[in-house]
Parts: C-alpha cells; structure tokens; sequence
C-alpha cells in the first residue's frame, strides 16, 4: 500500500513539474495562416522559376517548364502557360496545351479554342482538341466543330472524342455529317459522340443504322450500335436484332445491350 502511495506521488510531482516547464516557454508550433502563408510562398517561388525556364533557349527546358507549371496552382501560373501557347517549337507549344487541360481555370477554353483552329502543327491541333474536353462553352464548342473539317484525321478524330465528353446538342448536326468521315476512327468517335446527346441526336438514327449494318469497321459498328441504344429510337430494332448474331462478340453484346436499354425506357 505505501509503495502504491509513493507511485502515485511521484507521478502527481512529474504532472506538476510539466506544466511549470509548459508555462514558461511560449508555443512554437506555426499557426494555420502562417503555414498557408509558408506555403504561398514556395508556390509563387516555383511559378517565378518555371516561368523563367519557359524562356530558355532550349526547347527541352521549356517543355519541363510547362509541365511543371501545370501541376502548380494560381493565375500566375495560367498566365505563364497562356503566354507560352506562341512558343516557336512544336513540341513546347503540346505540352503548353495539355498542360492548360488539366488546369481547372476556364478561362483557358478560349485561347485552347484559338490555338486548335490556328496552329499550323498538326500535333498542335490535336492535343489542344484533348485538352478542350475538360471544358465547355460555345468558344470551346465552336473550335471543335470548326476542327471536325481539319485536314488532319488525327486532329479530327480529338475533335469528336472531346465532342462526346458531355451532351452538345449544338453539335448533333455536325457530328451527323461527321459521320461520313473516311477515318474509322473519326467515325466511330463521332457515333459516340451522338450517343452521348441521346434523344438530341434522332436524327442521326438512319446513318447510324447504315454504319451498323453496312460499314468496314468493326469498332465503328459497335460504337453505331451503342449510340442507338441511347438515342432509344426504336425504328433501330430491327438492325440491332440482326446484330446481335454477328461474329464478332463485342458487337454482338453491344447490339444486346441495346436492345435492353430500349426495353427498359418502353
């Protein structure tokens, strides 16, 4: 019992001898505005480094810089990029618009619209048309259907896949006449693309059926077969029935898969 007693009295004494030492030396510990504030400042470091390496005159440095300043936050930042966009190098000018796509700041829909129909570069075109599918607006809007006629299927076929990232009713139009592109690859995208703006997209519906039933590629097919049944139009039926017993399995449950939706939303 006495040694209990003594455990006990040594450990109120250790208490005690705590907190005298913790009254007598102020906290050290940074505050929250004074972490955020820390913080700041490395950013604004980081942008101020990167958008001076954007200005080397070695293409390969400027390129690290844009990718670097894609990953740092604020408008100096955006800033920096932006003006990039007129970089005499081909690949500097990509990785500046990939870089601004993955920015959330929507402001830089418009000069990504500006570069897409402008650039002479092929590579250019196309990833700017990439990059414009995290964004929306009419500029955005505009500068993809304008991109749909590029001379470049690799830049068109961008074009249709940022064009079905989201429904765009305006965009049904061209996307049908699209539809008739010489590259599977834009054809397929541009069946999506329609798919994706569902019932908007009726219209459509007979080309579709000529691509599923009639078209060289089998990708194209099944996206044709997709974009059906989501459009929901049921004079679609009877080429998708048909569909579902094609050799080719993907197509074959796409077409099913179809037929399902349009059941579902009798």
């Amino acid at each position: 019992m006495q040694h209990r007693l003594l455990i006990i009295a040594g450990l109120h004494v250790i208490l005690i001898l705590a907190r005298i030492v913790a009254s007598g030396f102020p906290s050290v510990s940074p505050s929250l505005p004074q972490i955020n504030q820390r913080h700041s400042r490395e950013i604004d470091t980081e942008v101020a480094h990167w958008s001076a390496q954007l200005k080397s005159g070695d293409p390969e440095q400027r390129r690290e810089a844009a990718m670097r300043l894609s990953r740092l936050e604020g408008s100096a930042a955006t800033s920096a990029l932006v003006a990039a966009l007129t970089d005499p190098s081909p690949l500097v000018r990509g990785a500046v618009a990939a870089s601004l796509g993955e920015r959330e700041d929507p402001s830089v829909a418009s000069p990504l619209g500006a570069r897409l129909t402008s650039d002479k570069d092929a590579f250019v075109r196309k990833t700017a048309a990439y990059a414009l599918g995290r964004f929306s607006g009419t500029e955005r809007t505009a500068a993809l259907l304008a991109s749909l006629k590029d001379k470049d299927p690799e830049v068109r076929g961008a074009a249709a896949v940022s064009l079905g990232d989201h429904a765009e009713p305006a965009a049904v139009v061209p996307l049908a006449a699209a539809l008739s592109d010489k590259s599977a690859f834009v054809r397929a995208q541009t069946a999506r693309a329609l798919g994706v703006n569902g019932s908007a997209a009726r219209q459509a519906v007979p080309t579709l059926i000529g691509l599923l039933t009639s078209d060289q590629d089998s990708e194209v097919k099944r996206q044709a077969a997709t974009a059906l049944g989501s459009i929901g139009d049921r004079s679609a039926l009877q080429a998708l029935d048909r569909a579902t017993h094609d050799s080719d399995p993907y197509l074959a449950q796409a077409a099913r898969d179809s037929i399902r939706m349009m059941e579902r939303t009798r």
